[in-house]
């Protein structure tokens, strides 16, 4: 059953995924580190004075707004006597796409596993900072609430565009991305499977 091109991809698949996964959750302090770091450094040049800093605490990314209440309880910027505002995220709800595109490359016929891997995480770099960004910027637009919105001069119309890059950052970019990877690396594999494809990928 698993001789055609198609049946062995997808069997491979379900076999490099669990291991791929299990990988990256291990690991995941230190992939997700570089994603961290350039996070807070694009969060901190589009948003200035918003940020205190931006961390992680193992798997959990920890923000601290440069925001707190005051003494009325009013939220103001920067925060009085040290007491801030402060958040945690799961960043691997939005970071899944590398195992995804790592079972798919270790899946597909190639005889540049190592070199599509390294591209393959090189790009799939870029999404998951989006996701991050959009997902900070997410929790300082609405959870810190009016405070944020007035001192980055955020419109009605900012702050729709704010949840709607947090839905792509976490619903459709870890799904989209790794397939479209995937499928720039892989168009020989791909044409092999649906030759009709072969025109589309010519122009």
């Amino acid at each position: 059953m698993i001789s055609r091109p198609l049946h062995r991809f997808m069997f491979g698949v379900l076999v490099f995924f669990p291991l791929a996964f299990f990988i990256w959750y291990m690991t995941a302090t230190f992939h997700l580190a570089p994603v961290a770091v350039v996070s807070e450094a694009v969060l901190n040049f589009i948003m200035p004075d918003a940020l205190m800093w931006l961390k992680l605490d193992g798997h959990t990314l920890v923000i601290a707004s440069n925001f707190g209440p005051d003494q009325a309880g009013n939220i103001v910027s920067p925060p009085q006597k040290g007491d801030l505002l402060g958040f945690h995220q799961n960043p691997l709800i939005y970071c899944y796409s590398l195992p995804l595109l790592m079972a798919l490359i270790l899946a597909t016929p190639s005889n540049d596993k190592w070199l599509n891997m390294i591209w393959g995480t090189l790009l799939i770099f870029p999404t998951e900072v989006f996701s991050m960004v959009s997902s900070v910027l997410k929790v300082l637009t609405f959870d810190v609430g009016a405070a944020f919105q007035v001192q980055q001069a955020i419109t009605p119309l900012g702050a729709d565009l704010i949840a709607m890059s947090y839905q792509m950052g976490n619903l459709v970019v870890p799904m989209i991305a790794p397939l479209a990877i995937w499928i720039a690396l892989h168009r020989r594999f791909i044409v092999e499977l649906a030759p009709q494809l072969d025109a589309v990928f010519a122009r």
